[in-house]
């Protein structure tokens, strides 16, 4: 809480999923570090997640970048609802660079060059002309397995 007698309203589903990335969350003045992402382990491309490992992942609306060991490029892992998930490349199909999320526009924003990709990876703006790819994954139980292969 901030030491001030403002009352904040609940925060939404939406801005805590912008906040659990902390690309830039403001409170009391004062911004979160970078968001940095996760190494983890890949067998032969795929990723094993121990759900109950990565907080982020725990709760519906949070996400985490990670790096799978031998990955050519850091991925998104988003928890959805009904223990459903999306794994999206955070690669920008235009020249490469990495996407991060924005919270203040609720969208994937590519710092180089300007492009703005929803939460699917669906481009909004350009100058990229592809999505984010999307790694299939599957959950279950507790594991989340997808695969980085090219």
């Amino acid at each position: 809480m901030c030491d001030d007698d403002r009352t904040e309203p609940e925060p939404t589903r939406r801005e805590l999923l912008g906040a659990a990335v902390g690309l830039v969350v403001v409170g009391c003045g004062k911004t979160t570090p970078k968001w940095e992402a996760t190494d983890v382990p890949a067998s032969d491309g795929i990723v094993e997640l121990n759900i109950p490992d990565f907080p982020e992942l725990v709760t519906p609306g949070n996400m985490i970048a990670i790096r799978p060991d031998g990955a050519r490029e850091t991925v998104l892992v988003m928890r959805l609802e009904n223990d459903e998930f999306r794994v999206l490349s955070m690669k920008c199909p235009h020249l490469g660079c990495t996407v991060r999320w924005d919270n203040e526009e609720q969208r994937l924003r590519c710092p180089c060059h300007g492009s703005r990709f929803d939460d699917h990876g669906q481009v909004v703006k350009g100058p990229a002309k592809q999505a984010l790819r999307e790694y299939p994954s599957n959950a279950v139980g507790t594991k989340l397995r997808f695969s980085v292969k090219s």
